[in-house]
């Protein structure tokens, strides 16, 4: 599936400019109105390391949120399952997303940090690390890193999200903290252990990127 995974990056990356404008829109027009001046003015007075620990938090809250419904709601999930449907995971995996995900996930995170007025430095060290470290959680890597893995998500604790095991199903949600899963009894990773499989049950999802893009509209 490593071709299928080549035009999804190719193409997410083509269109990060146009999808970030377009997933700024709804925070900025629709969620204007409860944007406090003075919550602004208190947050973004704060030091930007401190600023960026808290988008984190905020961004990955909003994001477990936003991965439950998709995997919760029949017509959210034909999307999400695109990117589930990988039987082979590497860092090119983390690029296989339709775009309706992929807008939907951006536009909703983005509010929070929005109304709570983080200083554009922060936000922008924030889209940088999740850059990098949504690559790094799909990559086919096998370091030793119990020590963090309490704290901060690791390959093997997405990989068991996209495990294709009975007991990995709908479990470890949170995007960068564990800590999110154990609090809502969704974590799954089983200390030293690795998924065997990889995928959806059935193989409901075709190859292709024209076909994946059209799958989830289709009857």
């Amino acid at each position: 599936g490593w071709t299928t995974d080549v035009a999804h990056f190719f193409v997410s990356h083509l269109l990060v400019q146009m999808s970030l404008f377009m997933t700024l829109v709804p925070a900025r027009v629709l969620f204007g109105w409860a944007s406090s001046p003075g919550l602004r003015a208190l947050v973004s007075a704060q030091s930007v390391a401190l600023q960026f620990l808290e988008i984190v938090l905020v961004a990955d809250l909003t994001e477990y949120a936003v991965h439950r419904l998709f995997h919760r709601i029949p017509m959210l999930w034909r999307f999400h399952a695109i990117h589930h449907s990988a039987q082979a995971m590497d860092w090119l995996a983390g690029s296989r997303l339709h775009l309706v995900d992929i807008l939907l996930t951006r536009g909703l995170t983005f509010i929070p940090i929005f109304v709570l007025g983080f200083a554009e430095p922060a936000v922008y060290a924030y889209l940088v690390f999740v850059s990098f470290h949504a690559v790094f959680i799909h990559a086919n890597v096998r370091f030793d890193l119990s020590t963090i893995e309490p704290w901060v998500a690791t390959p093997r604790f997405h990989h068991w999200h996209h495990s294709a095991a009975r007991e990995a199903v709908d479990r470890n949600f949170a995007v960068h903290l564990p800590v999110i899963d154990r609090v809502f009894r969704t974590y799954h990773a089983p200390p030293g252990e690795w998924p065997e499989t990889y995928g959806i049950e059935g193989n409901p999802v075709p190859e292709g990127y024209i076909d994946q893009t059209v799958w989830p509209v289709r009857g």
